[in-house]
């Protein structure tokens, strides 16, 4: 076995444990009452702006290398889940969580298609390309629940809010 090849698993490992909590607690938003689920789709909001946050810790760390421009675009590449997560917790304490769920569905799905990002994750291996896309398409998926779960015409839990 080499030794990318063990990078890598762990890695993935790494990710997928990550992101497993925020799909249980998404997944029983559908399946507690709903005094509960108020606290459980703000609690998959704080765990989804923390995986954002140790995003930022990571991309920022690997500024590490000589490269100037590498530098100055991994530096832009950290910031944006940074302000991500700080603009879609903002707009849910001031405005309500379906603005700040909205957002962060929003970045997350559009952050795929810069052209700094796309630079800077074309210097990895494919597969890192894959398992990027797919911890991404998993977010979003998550996200998409816990906004829908939000805009629930039968139980209109944003009510709460009004």
């Amino acid at each position: 076995m080499q030794d990318e090849d063990v990078l890598f698993r762990s890695i993935q490992g790494i990710a997928f444990v990550s992101v497993t909590p925020l799909i249980a607690i998404t997944a029983s938003l559908w399946f507690t009452p709903d005094k509960i689920a108020y606290s459980l789709a703000h609690l998959a909001q704080i765990y989804f702006s923390v995986l954002l946050f140790f995003l930022f810790g990571n991309v920022w760390s690997f500024r590490s290398f000589d490269n100037y421009k590498l530098k100055r675009d991994l530096t832009l590449v950290a910031l944006i889940p940074f302000f991500s997560a700080i603009f879609g917790a903002l707009l849910t304490i001031f405005i309500n969580p379906i603005y700040g769920i909205s957002y962060l569905l929003l970045s997350t799905y559009l952050t795929r298609h810069i052209r700094l990002i796309n630079s800077v994750i074309s210097l990895f291996d494919e597969s890192y390309k894959d398992l990027f896309n797919k911890i991404s398409i998993i977010l979003c998926i998550c996200l998409m629940l816990i906004f829908t779960y939000w805009m629930n015409p039968y139980t209109y839990p944003i009510e709460i809010y009004n």
